[in-house]
């Protein structure tokens, strides 16, 4: 890719050898100054596919004043991961790397401006509220980034991308990633845009061929159970594990339920407070707990470079969401598992996942054991009745021990409904199919 000696010391100190097709075609092109559309999930390589060519083709620090670069994200999370990777692949250069974001210190955000980065990272509302407050021109800016632009947009930060591009130099470059490319995003490319090249790598339909993906029938009712046993005794205590759940009141009854199992966990949900989330963010990172508890809107923009294992505890109604969640584990040449915890009112949404994915399920019985299939075959299969019971007993003796659990569990209950009532309906052919199955098929032990 005829990188600059500074940008290939770099590469290499983070330990990459070998570039990921969405690097292979994307630094190329930016290198070569078209502006680009790369339709990328995470765990691809993308925000080295950008920052790589940013770096060199910045090269060093300018005294003149002034950002060369902006590069957007839809949350701190993720800026604060960005900047971290940028310093860490620009070490051997001068270039200079700052941070905008919503629910810093806004006088010492005055001060980095002051200081003359080469690249800003931020979130959207807090730059343009400094840009305002700054009467910022950005007439420097060379390039433009939009990270993660699908969620920007779902955030509501249309106005505000408009805006900032609005005080951007006519000639600049820009480069648009995003997981999925709904109408929004084609409307602002037209328009923010200079002949983009499309980078598409079936990004919505395909999951890593090194996910394992274990599918396990579960009554409702037995789905803590069933999460008990599998972090007790199917998945090591040193590997990282993201569990997702319907709602905060599922979070804090489920993560009170592990503390008292000797279970170490830590929680994310859209309410917490920025400092409990970056705390809670950084003591997974750094492997103090290896449980994560999350709803999807809080897990938005976190990235975990090598997580092991992802947990549904229900399945979601939507297959491109599917395909989000379990594409954070089995990355960059690395195995992982996804389990699926299905009751049989989710059944017919894994029958909608199998036609999105062109990846046919099979029923656990006796016959398809003996034939020993491959690792990687799908099978939908349940969990001996004596295990659920020895776990259900486990969590009913914490109930009379531990009276607020009670309480705690109703809350849940009553979250539940709420959650259902905005659960997409299954298509009727999917759950044409699910009767079918359930009349014809004998679940065995998975």
């Amino acid at each position: 890719m005829k990188l600059s000696k500074s940008v290939l010391k770099g590469i290499y100190k983070k330990g990459y050898k070998n570039p990921t097709p969405i690097q292979r075609k994307t630094i190329p092109i930016v290198l070569n100054g078209q502006d680009v559309v790369a339709m990328a999930r995470t765990g691809s390589g993308k925000t080295a596919a950008f920052l790589i060519p940013i770096i060199e083709k910045l090269q060093s620090h300018k005294t003149e004043k002034g950002a060369r670069v902006i590069i957007l994200s839809p949350t701190r999370e993720l800026a604060l991961q960005t900047h971290k990777f940028a310093r860490e692949l620009a070490r051997f250069t001068d270039l200079k790397c700052e941070t905008i974001l919503g629910g810093d210190s806004m006088v010492r955000q005055f001060e980095k401006i002051h200081d003359n980065p080469d690249i800003i990272i931020a979130t959207p509302g807090r730059l343009l509220h400094v840009a305002v407050e700054m009467n910022l021109k950005f007439s420097s800016i060379q390039m433009i980034v939009f990270d993660e632009a699908d969620r920007l947009f779902e955030m509501g930060f249309k106005e505000q991308l408009n805006e900032i591009l609005s005080r951007l130099p006519t000639k600049r470059q820009t480069l648009l990633f995003s997981a999925t490319l709904p109408q929004t995003i084609v409307d602002f490319t037209k328009a923010g845009l200079i002949d983009p090249i499309l980078i598409r790598l079936d990004t919505e339909t395909k999951i890593s061929e090194n996910l394992r993906l274990i599918h396990l029938s579960c009554r409702n009712e037995d789905k803590l159970a069933t999460l008990l046993y599998l972090l007790k005794n199917s998945i090591k205590s040193t590997e990282q594990t993201i569990v997702f759940l319907p709602t905060r009141h599922h979070i804090e009854y489920i993560k009170e339920i592990l503390d008292q199992c000797s279970i170490s966990s830590t929680y994310l949900y859209s309410s917490l407070d920025s400092e409990a989330r970056k705390i809670n963010i950084r003591t997974f990172h750094m492997k103090k707990v290896n449980v994560l508890l999350v709803t999807d809107l809080a897990a938005r923009g976190v990235d975990i470079p090598l997580l092991d294992n992802v947990i549904n505890f229900n399945f979601p109604s939507r297959s491109k969401l599917f395909v989000h969640r379990v594409g954070r584990t089995a990355r960059a040449g690395k195995s992982g598992t996804a389990y699926s915890l299905i009751s049989n009112d989710e059944l017919p949404y894994l029958f909608t996942l199998s036609l999105f994915l062109n990846q046919p399920f099979k029923a656990a019985n006796t016959s398809i054991i003996d034939d020993e299939l491959d690792d990687y075959e799908t099978i939908y299969g349940s969990v001996p009745q004596t295990i659920i019971d020895e776990e259900n007993e486990i969590i009913q003796k914490l109930h009379g021990n531990f009276s607020e659990l009670e309480s705690m569990e109703k809350v849940c209950n009553s979250a539940y409904k709420q959650y259902l009532k905005t659960r997409e309906i299954a298509d009727g052919e999917s759950v044409r199919k699910m009767k079918t199955f359930l009349q014809s098929e004998k679940i065995g032990i998975h």
